[in-house]
């Protein structure tokens, strides 16, 4: 790592605060944050822990909200649920028939950071609450916002409440293709709907999303089903139902901060701050593919210094992580480190550049404690979206979860209805 980049870090953390700043405050139907001074957002299941934020209607058994702001001080938080439709725009039905309540909750739990370097604040709560209780199933937009004043939005979250009519089996594949049979996996699947359950008009009315370890950015929306047989709707396509394998997550532990850790190459203290100098990569575009337990982009969150978890979330410190992956020449286009991590989204606060001197891409992240996974891709100016082969390559061979999302246009009342829900891991793959 070079000193430019350590220096950059330092600039980085005198800076902090001023970087805060928005003014973009129009609402985003999708995973946004709009002030960065939020960190590390978390919506997961509340039993389970699995990080897709699904609930089913008139559950107990909701999802968990959790983020940080890197300020010492409280702050007065509120949540709100703003229905929408299957490609995420808001729906034509009143906050009173989607929500039992008032339509808001207050975000109670807060702590502040204790024992750490960087000061910060970490908030909770569960959801739905009280006054939140979603009446109808589909997409619900997670509105965080503060002091009751809607439009100062803090950040916003995709959830979906299911309210299962049906069935859904998926069969995973190589590509049928033979040009992509190396590269890309097929997502074939089925709904079963009850036969009690009403659709009219299944070939209009129903739509299909495919998620590729739940990131939205990369999905495949708005199927139709090839064949209905009787109650069986199935997506038996040739072409349109592919994704791109991409290759096993790359991964470091930066749990503790006192013992070698897998990823971290040294540790130091600059500005009385904590940097982490990881392992240089090595792009992987022509290598073999290798099978690794990886956790398929996600992070998770601990901390292996403290003698209880109890305290994890505020007691968990930050640290300036420093990436970099080795480049023969500075390519046309931007890289950037990519994952969970980066809020599944291409953040500029996460972009790389070209080091001539070391021949490599590098960056410099605050991260909190955990255990992380990650890719870098090039982002398609014209496109706006990553390619990954470049760095990482791509093979059918990869482990990946697979999400289908079944919606069905409502015919009384005009709103998308969330109707299925199927989950299958790759470690089926034929």
């Amino acid at each position: 790592m070079s000193k430019k980049w350590l220096l950059l870090g330092c600039f980085w953390i005198l800076g902090l605060l001023p970087l805060m700043a928005t003014t973009d405050s129009s609402i985003r139907y999708t995973n946004a944050i709009y002030e960065s001074d939020i960190r590390t957002v978390r919506v997961y299941q509340k039993s389970s822990g699995f990080p897709f934020p699904i609930l089913t209607l008139g559950s107990d058994d909701g999802v968990v909200l959790e983020f940080d702001q890197i300020r010492s001080e409280r702050d007065f938080y509120q949540y709100t649920l703003i229905h929408c439709d299957a490609k995420w725009n808001p729906s034509a039905l009143s906050r009173t028939q989607t929500l039992d309540g008032m339509g808001y909750d207050n975000i109670e739990t807060a702590n502040f950071s204790n024992g750490t370097l960087m000061q910060y604040t970490h908030y909770g709560v569960a959801i739905p609450g009280e006054q939140t209780k979603p009446k109808l199933s589909g997409n619900y937009l997670l509105l965080v916002y503060r002091n009751f004043n809607e439009a100062d939005i803090v950040f916003s979250r995709r959830i979906m409440v299911l309210q299962s009519q049906g069935a859904v089996n998926i069969q995973l594949s190589q590509s049928k293709q033979v040009e992509l049979r190396s590269t890309h996996q097929q997502v074939n699947f089925s709904f079963i709907k009850n036969d009690a359950y009403f659709m009219p008009n299944a070939m209009q009315d129903v739509k299909a999303v495919i998620l590729r370890n739940g990131e939205w950015m990369y999905g495949i929306d708005d199927l139709k089903p090839m064949f209905i047989v009787g109650n069986e709707m199935q997506y038996n396509h040739q072409l349109g139902n592919q994704m791109d394998g991409m290759n096993q997550y790359r991964f470091f532990d930066i749990r503790s901060f006192r013992s070698s850790t897998a990823g971290v190459k040294s540790r130091m203290n600059i500005a009385n701050q904590k940097h982490v100098i990881l392992v240089n990569d090595k792009s992987r575009r022509f290598e073999r593919y290798f099978n690794w337990a990886d956790y398929n982009g996600r992070v998770f969150y601990d901390n292996k210094d403290l003698p209880m978890p109890a305290g994890t979330a505020f007691e968990s410190d930050y640290c300036f992580v420093h990436f970099s992956v080795q480049a023969d020449a500075e390519l046309k286009e931007p890289v950037y480190v990519y994952g969970e991590m980066s809020d599944w989204r291409i953040l500029e606060s996460h972009r790389m550049y070209f080091n001539a001197d070391a021949r490599a891409y590098e960056a410099v992240i605050p991260l909190k404690q955990g255990y992380y996974n990650y890719v870098f891709g090039v982002k398609n100016e014209e496109t706006g979206v990553l390619d990954f082969s470049p760095f990482e390559g791509q093979h059918s061979e990869t482990e990946n979860n697979y999400m289908v999302l079944i919606y069905h246009r409502n015919p009384a009342m005009g709103y998308d209805e969330l109707v299925g829900y199927g989950l299958k891991n790759t470690t089926s793959l034929k």
